[in-house]
């Protein structure tokens, strides 16, 4: 599948987070939260108190992690929809709840339910976990645990972990409407999609063993950011052109779910790829505005020729006159001038 460039932008550095949607994407960066448009347009810009080392999106809800709190702000303008919570360490990851709130892994286990404004609701006693990576309805979160195997937890309590399978994963991505991307310890990439009582699907995919630190899920399939930044298009295998190679790899990955995909460095280097039929259309908007301009400045070059013609011709240049007339065109023109000037039949 094509995926090309569409434009590139700078902001200050250290990049620590990003996150995306239809139409937009936020970055924490130093001590702000910054939101551009799909076309690299800044919508907003506001400080925060600590670095955000992660952002999940919500609705019309932004959930973000820093320093040792989370905090919930509005994606229209970023203000902070109150004072945040925090607890001893720090929060290692966070996920959406469907139908609103959040759920957070605690550095020092535990997870913790908040609500959609981020108000906190009740906590499960469990050990630290590497991420609570999603759910799959409201009441069953699905936790990576630092052995490697996954969990469904129920939020109420009420009940312990579910063991889904006996493989342990050195890595997953958070799951989403596609389920999610496993790598297993051999290398080897697989998607599996869990439910209340084990995998409904898990299967292989590719034969290549990579190193994956983030995945997204688009409507042309799954991209992920490598280990040496290179961003791969899972279903064809291609990497994507501006990933590979140079002094500041891309270190974070994004995606608005459809044919837009967001690289940044640590340094605030941003690459914005299109996609699919995006990427084609765009590239023929391109070249509509190439062929638009050739044709505007063709334009003022006879325009400007023509202004040559008649001053020649004003002043008596006859034959200077007619050498524009004829450039442009215009043969009686020429021949009239020409006649004035007795060169003429």
């Amino acid at each position: 599948m094509t995926w090309a460039i569409a434009w590139s932008a700078q902001v200050s550095a250290p990049v620590a987070s990003v996150a995306a949607g239809p139409g937009w994407m936020v970055l924490g960066h130093g001590r702000r939260l910054t939101m551009l448009d799909d076309a690299g347009a800044l919508r907003w810009s506001t400080d925060v108190l600590f670095s955000p080392h992660l952002m999940v999106p919500a609705g019309p809800y932004l959930g973000v992690l820093a320093a040792h709190g989370f905090t919930v702000h509005r994606l229209e303008d970023g203000v902070p929809l109150n004072e945040g919570r925090s607890t001893t360490r720090g929060f290692s990851s966070l996920a959406a709840r469907p139908g609103g709130g959040w759920m957070a892994s605690g550095r020092e286990g535990g997870l913790h339910v908040f609500s959609a404004e981020g108000r906190g609701r009740h906590r499960i006693d469990m050990p630290p976990a590497r991420a609570v990576q999603g759910a799959i309805d409201r009441d069953h979160a699905i936790v990576h645990s630092k052995d490697g195997f996954f969990q469904l937890v129920h939020l109420d309590g009420d009940a312990r972990p579910v063991l889904l399978g006996d493989t342990s994963w050195t890595w997953s991505s958070t799951l989403g409407r596609d389920g999610l991307l496993l790598r297993s310890i051999e290398g080897m990439l697989h998607r599996g999609t869990p439910g209340p009582s084990g995998w409904d699907r898990l299967e292989r995919i590719g034969e290549e063993v990579l190193e994956p630190i983030a995945a997204c899920r688009t409507s042309l399939g799954w991209c992920v950011l490598e280990l040496d930044g290179r961003v791969r298009d899972v279903t064809s295998g291609d990497v994507l052109a501006g990933s590979v190679g140079g002094v500041d790899p891309v270190a974070f990955l994004a995606s608005d779910g459809d044919m837009t995909l967001v690289g940044v460095t640590r340094n605030g280097l941003i690459r914005c790829w299109y996609g699919g039929e995006r990427e084609r259309v765009e590239r023929e908007a391109r070249r509509a505005l190439v062929t638009e301009g050739a044709r505007q400045e063709d334009w003022a070059l006879r325009r400007r020729r023509f202004e040559a013609a008649v001053d020649a011709e004003n002043s008596g240049d006859w034959e200077a006159a007619a050498t524009h007339y004829e450039a442009l065109g215009r043969s009686k023109d020429a021949q009239r001038v020409r006649k004035q000037g007795g060169q003429g039949a």
